[in-house]
C-alpha cells in the first residue's frame, strides 16, 4: 500500500519540473489551474526527454537528478522567451459563473470520479499493462535506464520495443521513486490525467472562446474521454497520456495563444510528449505542426513558428531513435508491414470492422455528441480545420495502417480501434470552439 502511494505521488515532481516556464509572466492570463495542468505536462515531457538522453549517453538515472534537469531546462526555455513579445492575450471578463458553467464543473467531476472507480475496482484495467508497460517499467527501473537487451530479447514478442518511451520512462521513473512497480497504482494514471485534463483544458480554451463555451466544451471532452477509458480499459496504459498532450497542444494551436512565442513553446512541448507516447502520436504532431504553419502562416514568423514548433520534439524522437540504432533495437515500424504493400481489396472489410468497433458498446455517443456540436456551431473559422485535419489524418492513416499486414485484420482492428480513434471526440469538440471567430 505504501509502495502505491509512494508510486503515484512521485508524479507530484511533474508539475514541479515544468513551472518554471509556466511561471513566465507570458502564461499568468492563465488560470492557475489551467497553468499547473499544463506545467504537469511541460514537466513530463521534459523529464521523459532527459531519461532518453541520459540512457543515449550511458548515464544511470536518479529520481532527484532527472527532476533537477527537467526544472533546469524549463528554467532555461523560460529565459528563451522575452516579455515584451510574448505574452498571452488576456480573455475579456466576464461576471460570476451560471448554471451552465457550474453544470459542467459538476459533469467533469462526477467523470473523474467515475474514471476513478473504474481504475480502482480494475474495471479500466489495460492488459497491457500487464503484458507490455508494466514489464517493461520493471526492466527499465531495474537496469536505470532505457534497457536495450530487455528490448532485444527475441522470447519476449509483445514488448513493441520501437514504441516511443514517454509512457515506460515515467512509470520507470516512479517505481525507482517507490522501490517498486504498483500495479494498482498505475492503473490510476487513468483518473490522474483525466483530472489534469479537466483542470487545464478549460483554461486552455477559455483564451479562444468565452468561458461558457470553453468549460462546457471541456466537460463535454472530458466525459467522453472518461466513458471510453473505462469502456476500452485503458488503466495504466498510454492512451491516457496521449489524450492529454494532444488535445491540450490543439487546444493552444487553434487560439490567439499560438500567435506568440511563449504559446508556441508550450504547444511544441505538448507536441513533443505526444510524439513521445504512442505511435500514432507521431503523426498527430507531424499533421498538427503542417496545418497550424499552413493555416496561421500570415499571423505568425514562420521562422520563428518552426523554431518553437519544431525543435523539441525533433531533440526528443531523435535521441530515442538514436539510441534504438545505436543498441540495435529496431531500425524502423516494419511489423506494421511494408509501407507501399496495401492490399486495397481489404477496404470494405477493414471500414465495416472500424465502424462495427466504434459502434459497439455504446462507443457511438461520445463521437456523435462531439460531431453534432461541430456542425451546430454557429459559425465557421478556418482554424476549426487544424483540428478536423489531424482527424481525418489520424483516420486516414489508421485505415491505411490496417490495409496492411495480416489477411484477414478483423481480430486487430476489434481491440485497436477504439483506442487509436478515441482522441477524434476531443478534436471534434476542440473543433467546435475553433469553429467560433469573435475572439480569434
Amino acid at each position: 500500500m505504501k509502495a502505491g502511494y509512494l508510486w503515484l505521488s512521485s508524479f507530484a515532481c511533474l508539475p514541479l519540473a515544468g513551472w518554471p516556464l509556466l511561471a513566465h509572466p507570458g502564461y499568468r492570463t492563465l488560470s492557475l489551474a489551467a497553468r499547473t495542468g499544463l506545467a504537469f505536462a511541460a514537466g513530463a515531457a521534459l523529464l521523459s526527454g532527459w531519461m532518453t538522453a541520459l540512457a543515449l549517453v550511458g548515464l544511470p538515472w536518479q529520481p532527484a537528478v532527472l527532476v533537477a534537469l527537467a526544472g533546469a531546462t524549463a528554467f532555461a526555455l523560460r529565459l528563451s522567451l522575452s516579455n515584451e513579445r510574448t505574452a498571452l492575450e488576456t480573455p475579456p471578463f466576464e461576471g460570476p459563473a451560471g448554471l451552465l458553467e457550474k453544470s459542467a464543473v459538476f459533469l467533469s467531476v462526477l467523470s473523474i470520479l467515475a474514471a476513478l472507480v473504474a481504475a480502482a475496482s480494475s474495471a479500466a484495467t489495460s492488459a497491457d499493462l500487464i503484458l507490455l508497460w508494466g514489464a517493461k517499467a520493471q526492466a527499465f527501473a531495474a537496469a536505470r535506464t532505457i534497457d536495450a537487451s530487455f528490448l532485444r530479447d527475441p522470447s519476449l514478442v509483445y514488448m513493441h520495443p520501437s514504441y516511443p518511451p514517454l509512457v515506460t520512462n515515467l512509470q520507470a521513473f516512479a517505481t525507482q521513486a517507490a522501490g517498486r512497480f504498483a500495479w494498482g497504482a498505475a492503473t490510476l494514471t487513468f483518473p490522474l490525467l483525466i483530472a489534469v485534463l479537466a483542470c487545464s483544458l478549460p483554461g486552455a480554451l477559455r483564451l479562444t472562446a468565452s468561458r461558457r463555451i470553453a468549460w462546457a466544451a471541456s466537460a463535454l471532452a472530458v466525459s467522453a474521454l472518461g466513458f471510453l477509458g473505462g469502456e476500452l480499459g485503458v488503466g495504466g496504459n498510454a492512451d491516457p497520456w496521449l489524450w492529454t498532450f494532444e488535445a491540450l497542444a490543439t487546444a493552444i494551436l487553434i487560439g490567439p495563444a499560438a500567435r506568440s512565442g511563449a504559446g508556441q513553446l508550450l504547444a511544441e512541448l505538448l507536441l513533443a510528449g505526444t510524439s513521445a507516447a504512442k505511435v500514432e502520436g507521431l503523426l498527430f504532431a507531424a499533421a498538427a505542426v503542417t496545418l497550424f504553419l499552413m493555416l496561421r502562416r500570415r499571423e505568425v514568423r514562420i521562422g520563428s513558428a518552426v523554431a518553437f514548433l519544431v525543435i523539441p520534439s525533433a531533440v526528443s524522437l531523435g535521441s530515442w531513435f538514436l539510441f534504438e540504432a545505436t543498441r540495435h533495437v529496431f531500425y524502423g515500424y516494419e511489423q506494421y508491414g511494408r509501407f507501399l504493400d496495401v492490399h486495397w481489396d481489404r477496404l470494405s472489410l477493414v471500414l465495416s470492422g472500424i465502424g462495427h468497433a466504434l459502434w459497439s458498446a455504446g462507443w457511438a455517443l461520445p463521437y456523435l455528441l462531439p460531431l453534432a456540436a461541430l456542425l451546430l456551431a454557429p459559425a465557421r473559422h478556418r482554424l476549426l480545420w487544424l483540428p478536423v485535419g489531424v482527424s481525418l489524418a489520424l483516420c486516414a492513416f489508421s485505415v491505411f495502417t490496417y490495409l496492411h499486414g495480416d489477411p484477414d485484420p478483423s481480430g486487430w482492428i476489434s481491440w485497436s480501434a477504439g483506442r487509436i480513434f478515441s482522441p477524434v471526440p476531443v478534436l471534434l469538440v476542440i473543433g467546435a470552439v475553433g469553429a467560433r471567430p469573435e475572439q480569434h
